[in-house]
């Protein structure tokens, strides 16, 4: 019998990726108003905006490294599941981990442009920091929706 690392909290930890989710999903949505308001010339909820941008950076970390940890065990038992039977969902997945990858360098870069100015005083740092947010509240809407949706398909096929 194959003992895969942490295997025994692999729900325990899921659960937790989801409430860390939820933070997640929560804080980058308000990140996305005060950017939004950026673009409309409008800057009064700078500090707001900033701390938004902090939880959104630790909260997607919290859930990447949470991620890492279950994904041996989604590799030994749930992918043998879905290859045969729903082998478009296991493309799914991996699409949707290669954006996470590729969201993670981009929510660094963010994060640290986001620690070092002033929207209302330095605009022209807006030019990246507006499509970058824009981007982001993609990649983790469709990673979130991708996700539950793998979750209710293993659930509704077990």
């Amino acid at each position: 019998m194959k003992t895969v690392f942490l295997e025994n909290y692999y729900t325990f930890l899921l659960v937790v990726h989801l409430l860390a989710t939820f933070v997640l999903i929560g804080s980058m949505s308000h990140n996305l108003q005060g950017v939004i308001a950026y673009c409309r010339g409008r800057f009064e909820r700078q500090a707001l905006e900033k701390r938004n941008a902090r939880i959104f950076f630790w909260s997607y970390l919290v859930c990447y490294v949470i991620g890492c940890i279950i994904y041996p065990t989604y590799r030994v038992y749930m992918r043998p599941y879905f290859d045969p039977q729903l082998p478009w969902a296991t493309g799914l997945f991996e699409v949707k981990e290669h954006w996470g990858a590729l969201a993670t360098a981009m929510l660094l870069v963010y994060y640290l442009l986001r620690k070092q100015f002033q929207p209302s005083e330095d605009r022209s740092k807006l030019a990246l920091y507006i499509p970058l947010c824009f981007l982001l509240n993609i990649i983790v809407w469709y990673k979130v929706i991708i996700g539950v949706w793998l979750t209710i398909l293993k659930g509704s096929w077990s």
